[in-house]
């Protein structure tokens, strides 16, 4: 049984709490950066509040030479001990910070790679680059930078909000409203900001795609001599942000002058309060004076938190943006502990599958025994390689249960199945890695030996042995410095050094020249020897040998048996295939006239 577990809570729940749920067991740094940034804001109306003492002291002609010292000496202690509390809140800040978006970051990855294929595949490469690039650099200044400055601008106020209570508590007390009646301000001010931010972000993933995509298909666009207008495209997407970060600034300049108009109103209005109190007695000229004074004090670190917006909206919006990843749905985990196969055939039941809503496999049924080998034909878009895909769990299908050894793969862990199954795609990606680093992809601890066997058995070593520094030599990302050819050998050595008992291949010879396909088959040959194999087949003379041939079309097995059962079944799916490819062969360029080269029958 697979585990259910009530729906997780959203990821992003509001700024401030999505960070400490971000920061994880790295909270306590941030608590204690904040805490110090409280602090050394206090420490810094220590000065304030010692000149109002003295002040008060002068007033009433009460002050000592003692009393005088005393003020000093805390004044100094406080300047020092504020810049020794500054360097301590930096450093949890920026440590504790850095440090959780880097376990955030692997933690998002880990994420990823646990959901459907067809739900990553929806989301553009652009989007998942800029969460992990600009999306987190945002929020590693947002948690070291403008949480602790929003927290700091606090604490000066409170500690002269805490001295103009204990000299005039009604005056302390219309201060005091005169900041919060400014929150609703604040509050508003930052929802106009966070949906143009949002905007921002998903622009600079737009622009991050086009970049990326701009790059891996600069061969095509040069072929087609369409440079110029790749590269406009990618313009645009920059031109988009431009735009967006000058409506940031032109909404940022009114809204903040509106938020810092209405902060420092309460200037004038305390003033008139304060002298409204001394011409009716309630308090004498000196009280009055010290107000004055202490009242810039409170307004000012409010009104310098104004420059932190753009930051906290920037970093508020790249929360909810990495929060769209994380909500997205992982495949369900199966129950602890998880069974184990019974063998290593490979069976679907009664499945059914869609991407989103387009219908793909319709009710396909077929069991391939254990050690057996089973082509999977069909026109194009009739769903043979999502076949493959399921065995893989890269989908579930909606409805009917894939099986290996008699075991629901949903009912297996990633590496259960994965122990039981290797693929050789089509399209071969290598990492960017040594050659040796490339084939032991499946097994990192194989001896330099077994490699080098792996190589030999996938006819890839002599081509390895002739590179500059052998296994040793660096291939490009994705194995771009090396052919067709060579990438497939090196993806075949891959999966023998792993030997794995289920081998799934989607037609890995389909796009090989003819030396290249002859060296391919070869090491196939060895690869599949004794394995369940389940093959993708475009070229129908690869698989006469199978043990059955499931013909696909339309999403449904329309036809399953042996290579000479099939063949003469007359007006079967199977045989029309195999006429048209003996047709399609019988063809062959011929002299040239005067619209060029002809094509002509060799029949």
């Amino acid at each position: 049984m697979q585990q259910t577990a009530p729906p997780p809570r959203p990821y992003y729940i509001g700024s401030v709490a999505t960070a400490w749920r971000l920061m994880g067991a790295r909270g306590r740094d941030l608590t204690l950066a904040i805490a110090l940034r409280f602090l050394q804001a206090m420490c810094a109306g220590v000065p304030v509040v010692s000149l109002v003492w003295i002040v008060d002291r002068l007033r009433e002609d009460t002050l000592t030479a003692p009393d005088a010292w005393i003020a000093t000496g805390v004044t100094v202690v406080a300047i020092v001990a504020q810049f020794a509390i500054w360097y301590g809140s930096n450093h949890f800040a920026w440590i504790g910070s850095y440090r959780a978006t880097g376990e955030a970051r692997a933690a998002t990855l880990d994420h990823i790679q646990r959901l459907p294929l067809g739900t990553l595949r929806s989301r553009s490469t652009g989007d998942v680059t800029a969460t992990f690039s600009s999306d987190f650099e945002a929020v590693a200044q947002y948690l070291s930078d403008s949480i602790p400055a929003l927290f700091g601008a606090i604490g000066l106020p409170v500690a002269v909000l805490l001295a103009m209570a204990f000299i005039d508590p009604p005056l302390g007390l219309a201060v005091a409203l005169s900041l919060i009646v400014a929150g609703p301000l604040f509050y508003w001010v930052n929802a106009r900001l966070k949906a143009l931010a949002l905007l921002r972000g998903d622009r600079l993933a737009e622009s991050s795609g086009r970049m990326l995509e701009y790059v891996q298909g600069i061969t095509v666009a040069r072929a087609f001599n369409r440079t110029d207008d790749r590269l406009s495209q990618y313009g645009r997407a920059v031109t988009a942000i431009r735009q967006i970060n000058n409506r940031l600034v032109l909404r940022l300049l009114p809204l903040g002058m509106l938020t810092l108009g209405v902060v420092q109103l309460g200037v004038p209005v305390v003033i008139a309060f304060a002298a409204y109190r001394w011409f009716g007695g309630a308090i004498d000229a000196g009280t009055a004076l010290i107000f004055l004074v202490l009242i810039l004090r409170v307004y000012g670190p409010i009104v310098a938190l104004a420059g932190q917006f753009e930051m906290l909206r920037l970093g508020d919006a790249a929360l909810e943006r990495i929060g769209r990843i994380m909500d997205l749905e992982e495949q369900p985990a199966p129950a602890s502990p998880a069974i184990e196969p019974q063998g290593h055939d490979v069976e679907l039941a009664g499945v059914t599958f869609a991407y989103e809503t387009t219908p793909v496999l319709r009710d396909v049924s077929f069991r391939a025994r254990a050690g057996s080998t089973t082509a999977i034909v069909g026109p194009s878009g009739a769903g043979k390689s999502t076949i493959l895909n399921l065995v893989s769990r890269f989908w579930d299908p909606g409805e009917g249960a894939v099986r290996i050894g008699g075991a629901d793969i949903r009912e297996l862990t990633h590496q259960q199945l994965f122990e039981h199954i290797t693929v050789v795609f089509q399209d071969v990606y290598l990492f960017r890695a040594t050659i040796g680093e490339n084939i032991a992809f499946g097994r990192p601890e194989a001896s330099s030996d077994d490699i080098e066997a792996a190589a030999r058995a996938a006819q890839a070593h002599d081509f390895i042995e002739a590179l500059p520094l052998g296994y040793e030599t660096l291939v490009g990302e994705g194995g771009a410095t090396l052919s067709g050819g060579e990438r497939q050998r090196i993806s075949i050595a891959r999966a023998m050094l792993k030997d794995a008992p289920i081998v799934l291949l989607d037609e890995p010879t389909a796009s090989l020249d003819a030396l290249n396909d002859r060296a391919v088959r070869t090491a196939l040959a060895a690869l599949v020897r004794g394995k369940t194999v389940l093959v993708v087949a475009h070229r129908l003379a690869t698989i006469q040998a199978a043990d059955q041939i499931l013909v696909v079309d339309d999403g449904r097995i329309v036809q399953r048996g042996s290579h000479d059962e099939l063949i003469e079944q007359e007006g079967g799916r199977y045989r029309r295939l195999w006429l048209d490819r003996e047709r399609a062969s019988g063809w062959r360029l011929g002299p040239t006239g005067a619209a060029g080269p002809a094509l002509e029958s060799t029949a």
